[in-house]
């Protein structure tokens, strides 16, 4: 029996994991696009239909957008009420995942299955990344507790398995139609598994069973709703959300040119064992066999991690973090195999050769990490750098060498902290040797945190919106160049609309054609012929002058306001004459007033 005090200990070194950070300056490409629509969502009424920029975003369902806006209307929009449910999500995948590993594999394991969910690694990333995974994972995670949790329990009655149905319900809300798919497989198959492994004395569970038309009355009263208003008002945007974000998106053959890179399935299975480390070094780490009614359910687990690890492989579409919804998955096997200690030193043994010898290879690349290694370094893990490498794109830092020492630091964790963890379990020190990998976490968490703050000045507007908000008057024109999919948190930190130049690209190609977007597109002759007007123009650009469209502007007409870290701004008046201009109109205004 687990002490309620342990517990609290998981909740505390979550919420310890979870909240630090949650503040930073928003990261584009993305988490700028969350934060504005949830906060357009609440400024305009429109509850149904995302809006960004002013316009239709059917990128993405509509639930984190809901629960963001709400968290706006309570505490004002900012950084943290915008990652908030991510953080609230992951928690609540942890307790979930308590609870299944303690339902199939008793009390010490649920514990241990806890503990290691909360502490992958991937989480000091994803945990502070606006976006629906975190969300989707929780919504996973709680339809196959609903399914485990009454799959042997008969005297449910009429509320057998609703809670399955309403996870899958969330999980369509929150991250599309893979939201009903995946449980239906994993219950599915898992179904046909313990039907062919199961002995005549343990009575087979059937679809029957599975209180259909009730769950689907249920499913359909959550997910249904919100999909029949889109179709409604606009059939158009409601074809484009099933057909060419699901089906031709698994199929990487979207109806529109996009430059998002995908990964390779080397590169997708590779980056999901290092977002699941340290804890991924023991998938395979066997656990003591149970006769036990639940414990026939164990194979529904491995076919959660099969899943979803198999279907993202296999297809031609994936990045890096598409494993997420199957860590809780992992983390119940893994907390099982060292509440058994079956195989965890033949691992740990494998462990220390792997680690000993990337901590080494950490240590001499770091000391002389070149701009190529790192940039390929960084594509591996996110898909704004892989855009960059693939455009051949210089490296967009200053300097390597915070990627080197990161590097060397990582180098020093792997060798001394899984050396430790070793030790202890040949020492017979099993718990000391499980609080060692999980300080292994905590430490390479601690480097990732560094990470994000050397990365930000590349990702972040925040600055770049300051100088905005200081120089440009309400009548002034706001620009940027290209697609605002990388800066979309200038609308969220300016509260103004953007025009773009040579914009309609990836999913903006898609929202050019309705009528909201008449005047935000441009051409390089639109701008031209604007920049020369008597109206001031202020114009945000991601690359040099020399490479940008601001090499096509009238030279002498072209006044630099001033480089934020990959961004540049300038306008068509000197900086002097802006400042003449904004206190003449705050004179005329006053004197209005008057």
């Amino acid at each position: 029996m687990i002490p309620k005090s342990a517990v609290y200990m998981l909740l505390a070194l979550s919420l310890l994991l979870f909240l630090p950070k949650l503040g930073m300056p928003l990261l584009d490409p993305d988490e700028g696009l969350y934060a504005e629509i949830a906060r357009e969502m609440l400024t305009s009424g429109d509850w149904v239909i995302p809006h960004v920029n002013g316009l239709p975003y059917l990128e993405k369902p509509p639930l984190y957008f809901w629960l963001t806006a709400l968290t706006f209307q309570l505490f004002g929009p900012s950084e943290w009420a915008t990652r908030l449910w991510s953080a609230i999500s992951a928690l609540g995948t942890v307790l979930l995942t308590w609870r299944i590993g303690r339902r199939l594999y008793g009390p010490a394991a649920g514990l241990m299955a806890g503990v290691v969910v909360a502490t992958v690694v991937g989480n000091a990333v994803y945990v502070r990344r606006a976006s629906t995974d975190q969300l989707f994972v929780f919504c996973l995670t709680l339809a196959m507790y609903g399914f485990l949790r009454d799959a042997e329990r008969h005297d449910r009655g009429r509320a057998r398995f609703l809670l399955l149905y309403v996870g899958a319900a969330l999980g369509v809300l929150a991250k599309g139609f893979i939201g009903v798919v995946f449980p239906v497989l994993i219950v599915g198959l898992g179904l046909v598994a313990v039907r062919r492994s199961g002995t005549r004395s343990q009575a087979p569970l059937g679809w029957r069973e599975l209180n259909l038309v009730r769950g689907a009355a249920l499913f359909a009263a959550i997910a249904v709703p919100w999909h029949a208003l889109v179709a409604w008002r606009s059939p158009l945007l409601f074809n484009f959300y099933v057909v060419d974000n699901h089906l031709l998106r698994f199929l990487d053959a979207r109806r529109y040119v996009e430059d998002d890179v995908p990964s390779s399935t080397l590169a997708f299975l590779v980056a999901s064992f290092l977002w699941a480390f340290p804890w991924s070094a023991f998938t395979l780490a066997r656990h003591e066999p149970d006769s036990s009614p639940e414990a026939r359910w164990r194979p529904l687990i491995v076919i959660w991690l099969v899943a979803i690890v198999g279907l993202f492989a296999v297809s031609r579409f994936k990045h890096e973090y598409y494993a997420l919804p199957a860590f809780p998955a992992l983390a119940v096997l893994v907390g099982a195999a060292w509440t058994s200690g079956r195989d965890i030193g033949r691992w740990l043994v494998i462990g220390l050769l792997g680690c000993g010898a990337v901590g080494f290879w950490a240590l001499w690349t770091g000391a002389r990490l070149t701009s190529a290694q790192a940039l390929s370094g960084l594509a591996e893990l996110n898909a704004y750098y892989r855009i960059l490498r693939d455009q051949g794109a210089p490296f967009p830092f200053a300097s390597t060498r915070p990627f080197g020492e990161l590097l060397q630091g990582l180098g020093i964790v792997l060798v001394a902290g899984w050396g430790l963890a070793t030790l202890c379990w040949f020492r017979a020190w099993r718990r000391r040797a499980f609080i060692a990998l999980v300080g292994v976490a905590g430490l390479i968490t601690v480097l990732l945190f560094r990470l994000l703050d050397v990365v930000e000045p590349v990702h972040s507007v925040k600055e770049t919106a300051r100088a905005l908000v200081a120089e440009a008057g309400p009548a002034d024109l706001l620009i940027v160049e290209g697609t605002l999919e990388y800066s979309p948190a200038l609308p969220f930190y300016t509260g103004r609309r953007f025009a773009m130049v040579n914009g309609a690209l990836n999913y903006f190609s898609v929202a050019a054609t309705l009528p909201e977007a008449e005047g935000l597109f441009l051409s390089t002759a639109d701008l031209i012929r604007l920049w020369k007007e008597p109206r001031r123009v202020f114009l945000v650009v991601r690359q040099p002058r020399g490479q940008s469209v601001v090499a096509a502007l009238p030279a002498a007409l072209v006044h630099e306001i001033g480089n934020y870290g990959s961004r540049w701004l300038y306008s068509n008046r000197a900086r002097s004459l802006i400042h003449a201009d904004i206190h003449r109109n705050s004179t005329e205004i006053s004197t209005e007033n008057r």
